[in-house]
């Protein structure tokens, strides 16, 4: 079983993540003799508040990537009669542990544009991939572990 073990830094639970075109899309690349884009790395916050994971509109660019739908999400910030409208992509994604990549299986992701310039994030992993981990968290020690 995979493990990550980190530390908390600034009150944030941080992995690196590889984030790719999903399967069916890579399939059909191949088959038409398309490239198949390079994966791209990402740090990202472990968000148990979020339904959701959220990337960077980057990695979508990067991945030559168009939305498949779009949904409207309520945030703390938006009220309840203005829902703010995500696009979203199919994609695979990977955690990094141990030296290696372990792959999800694909799932539909959301663009999230709250990065701050210099903070080194650009996604975060919400509930849609936590529920297929264990997430333990020591706050007094600053660590964590997630295993999948």
């Amino acid at each position: 079983m995979p493990l990550i073990n980190g530390r908390i830094t600034q009150g944030w639970a941080i992995v690196d993540v590889l984030v790719a075109v999903s399967q069916p899309r890579r399939q059909l690349l191949v088959r038409n003799g398309f490239p198949i884009p390079q994966h791209v790395h990402v740090r990202a916050l472990l968000d148990t508040g979020a339904y959701a994971s959220g990337f960077a509109p980057r990695v979508f660019q990067e991945l030559d990537l168009t939305p498949v739908s779009t949904e409207m999400v309520y945030t703390p910030s938006t009220s309840p009669t203005s829902p703010h409208k995500c696009d979203l992509y199919d994609v695979s994604l990977s955690l990094v542990a141990n030296g290696g990549a372990h792959p999800f299986p694909d799932t539909r992701v959301m663009a999230a544009d709250c990065w701050l310039p210099g903070e080194g994030l650009e996604a975060l992993i919400g509930m849609d991939i936590l529920c297929g981990c264990n997430f333990q968290l020591w706050g007094p020690e600053k660590q964590f572990v997630l295993s999948f």
